[in-house]
This record gives structure tokens, sequence and C-alpha cells, in this order.
């Protein structure tokens, strides 16, 4: 049997620990730096074979803000109030944590400890922006040594066929 592969992230603590997505926060607004984080995440599930599902506390929101979207193809969820991105992902690593395979992107060494007892892996925040990178790379990469090898004439012609062609081509424009 196929197990599933889950990549959970703490948003604001992924967001709090790059220094792009922090100054984002700090310059223009955290509205533009979870949209920016989602961006990138969304690069990294359509480049790696993980489900991304990207959770944002709303601890301190008022009222039931308990949200869950598809945005640019990754799930993004908000906790409900008073409910931490910590404790809805230890509730999800209780449902399928021995089942599936699932790593945790936090750099909340309480969290670290606890994804390990209940079956996840951790990835810390700067390990998620190597790996995300890496696979950037390995992509650019890729599309680079392919725009190399269709760029190159599979057939060689030489002077004088070339010189034939270009007769043949003059007189059927005439």
């Amino acid at each position: 049997m196929k197990k599933n592969k889950y990549l959970f992230v703490d948003g604001y603590n992924i967001i709090n620990n790059w220094e792009n997505l922090n100054k984002i926060k700090d310059e223009v607004s955290l509205d533009s730096a979870r949209e920016e984080l989602i961006n990138i995440l969304s690069e990294y599930q359509a480049l790696s074979d993980e489900k991304v599902i990207l959770v944002f506390d709303a601890y301190l929101a008022k009222g039931e803000r308990t949200n869950q979207e598809k945005i640019k193809n990754i799930n993004v969820y908000f906790t409900k109030e008073k409910e931490t991105a910590d404790e809805y992902i230890e509730r999800f690593l209780d449902k399928i944590g021995k089942k599936d395979i699932v790593r945790v992107a936090t750099s909340d060494g309480l969290i670290q400890q606890t994804i390990l007892v209940r079956g996840g892996t951790r990835l810390s925040s700067n390990e998620l922006l190597i790996e995300y990178l890496q696979l950037k790379n390995q992509v650019n990469r890729l599309e680079r040594n392919s725009r190399t090898y269709s760029s190159k004439n599979l057939v060689t012609i030489n002077e004088d066929n070339v010189k034939k062609l270009e007769k043949i081509k003059k007189k059927l424009n005439d």
C-alpha cells in the first residue's frame, strides 16, 4: 500500500523565521507575507511529491474563524479561536502519523519533540527553505539542459547542400 506524503507548515513560524518573509511582514503587511508564503509553497508542492498543508494560528482572533480552503493548489487552514497551529498539527498527526509519511516544518522546539513522538518527522524553517531552493535549482538546471539539447541540430548539412537548398527556396519564392 502506497503511503501518502504530507508536509505540514506552521505558517507564522516560517514567516517569522525566513528573512524575506519577515521583511515583507514588517515593511508591507502580514497579508502580503502570507500570500508570498502561499506562492512559495504552491511551487514547492508542484516540485515535490508531498501534499502541502499550510496552517495559520487564529489563536488570538475573536470569533469562529475556522477556515480551510485550497489556494494555488495547496490546502491553507486557519485554526479556530484559541487553537494554535501546533494543536491542529498534533491532532492531525494523531490521525495519520503512523500510517502515512508526515513531515512538519517549524522551528518551534516543543512541537518538534511532539512530532517525533506522534510518528512524524520535523523540518526546521531553514531546512525547508534549503529544500525549496534546491528543488528550484534542479528544475532550472533541467530546463537549461533541455533548451541546450533542443537548440542543437540533430542533422548536419554540409555547405554544398545548404547552397542547393537556398537555390530551391529562392525558386519557390519567385
